[in-house]
């Protein structure tokens, strides 16, 4: 009889053989005709080419341009670097921050996304894989921020994904930080950790929320479970990030796993309102 972990993977392998038999015939970010050569990849060469990459400078923490934030960060009389943080449940003293993400917890160390959530191919590949019930859109999206984020990405041991609420679970038929993580991990070698995380309480959906109301809404929504990540750098999956608030409530999670460091990649960053 096959073990637990090997019947996981068994079934994941032959829900991938299935899906690929019904391929998208149009590209998943234009919706024009994919080339016979581009029907694996789900999304066109010109879509890859046309999302925007998220140019430096960026704050070292967090990944936001600095070109805005450290400006206010600095008019406040505060620094961009080695500014003083509140110390958190883990403890801490010191880590480089902007203003975007001041309100961070300390668990999570860093965080780096590809592409800005905008209009166009990036955002039709997130809206394709979260609600469109195509797996398929996390192996472009993988492949992008493999690409973009391999300096990150060369520190990581494991990739943790954002776990998903059951009522989502089902109403989508998937966790899309899930499948995006599994898609990463295959691209650039990394093994990926679906259980040292579960979600305590359903939450409400984050898209209309204010910043303040992100924050309250993920407050205690993760625990920690599984085995301990002692001496392991690990990296958060989700798809976008707007705050950081879901990804800073489940580093304080983690955290109790004892891991070294708690970073996240996500595809997408959602665009800040000046």
């Amino acid at each position: 009889m096959l073990s637990a972990p090997s019947m996981v993977a068994t079934v994941r392998a032959l829900a991938l053989e299935i899906e690929a038999l019904a391929l998208p015939q149009a590209c998943l970010g234009c919706e024009h005709e994919l080339a016979p050569e581009e029907e694996a990849g789900a999304c066109c060469g010109i879509c890859r080419h046309r999302m925007r990459r998220i140019a430096p400078p960026l704050c070292p923490r967090c990944g936001q341009p600095l070109d805005r934030w450290s400006a206010q960060w600095e008019a406040r009389g505060k620094s961009c670097r080695g500014a003083e943080l509140p110390r958190s449940q883990a403890g801490g003293v010191k880590a480089d921050r902007c203003e975007f993400c001041a309100p961070w917890p300390l668990e999570l160390s860093w965080a780096a996304s590809a592409v800005w959530l905008e209009e166009g191919p990036a955002r039709n590949l997130v809206f394709a894989l979260k609600y469109g019930g195509w797996r398929i859109a996390a192996k472009p999206m993988a492949a992008v921020l493999v690409a973009e984020l391999a300096a990150r990405l060369r520190g990581v041991d494991a990739l943790v994904p954002i776990p998903l609420g059951r009522t989502r679970r089902r109403e989508r038929g998937h966790n899309q930080a899930a499948v995006l993580a599994d898609a990463i991990g295959r691209a650039a070698g990394l093994p990926v950790l679906p259980t040292s995380l579960r979600r305590e309480r359903e939450t409400r959906t984050q898209t209309r929320l204010a910043p303040a109301g992100r924050w309250e809404n993920t407050r205690g929504a993760f625990a920690a479970s599984g085995s301990a990540l002692g001496g392991m750098h690990v990296a958060l999956v989700d798809d976008v990030v707007t705050t950081g608030a879901t990804l800073g409530a489940a580093a304080q999670a983690l955290a109790a796993l004892g891991p070294t460091t708690i970073g996240a990649v996500t595809f997408a960053r959602a665009l800040v309102p000046s």
